[in-house]
């Protein structure tokens, strides 16, 4: 996690989930999330196993993150997320 990350109430970062095909077996191995510097992540948003998010991704509320968006600088929002807006870097 980088720094100045904000993280709304109730937000879930999973890195392990069980096997689809036998639930019964246990958690699958575990999976690093990795987030960018100055990140904010809503309320109520889950990030999975493997995921990727740049740095100043925003988050939005009650989002689920199922993939990476590694090049930061974008606002993503939904279930599953996707980009709705890119952010302007500073010149």
């Amino acid at each position: 996690m980088g720094h100045g990350i904000m993280i709304g109430p109730n937000v879930g970062i999973i890195t392990a989930n069980h096997d689809l095909m036998n639930p019964n077996a246990g958690h699958q191995s575990g999976r690093d999330v990795v987030i960018g510097k100055n990140c904010w992540i809503g309320m109520n948003a889950i990030i999975l196993p493997g995921v990727v998010l740049g740095d100043h991704t925003i988050v939005g509320a009650g989002s689920v993150v199922t993939h990476s968006f590694p090049e930061g600088w974008a606002v993503i929002a939904g279930n599953p997320a996707k980009k709705i807006r890119d952010l302007t870097k500073p010149s």
